[in-house]
């Protein structure tokens, strides 16, 4: 499966530790790719991953 994360540093990078923290995915490969809009850095991150296999509950994370 493919995992697609794009936006500003900050907002990628948060996203990208959520979502990991969350689903625990087994990455099988990983693309960075970063340009530059008027004043703006956009990130844009790719992810080739699988799902680990087994019963698995879902977690989410709630902050203040």
């Amino acid at each position: 499966m493919i995992k697609i994360f794009q936006g500003d540093f900050q907002s990628v990078q948060r996203d990208v530790n959520n979502w990991i923290e969350v689903y625990s995915p087994e990455i099988l490969d990983f693309k960075q790719s970063m340009c530059s809009l008027e004043h703006n850095i956009i990130v844009l991150l790719t992810f080739s991953y699988e799902i680990k296999a087994g019963p698995q509950k879902v977690k989410y994370r709630v902050t203040k």
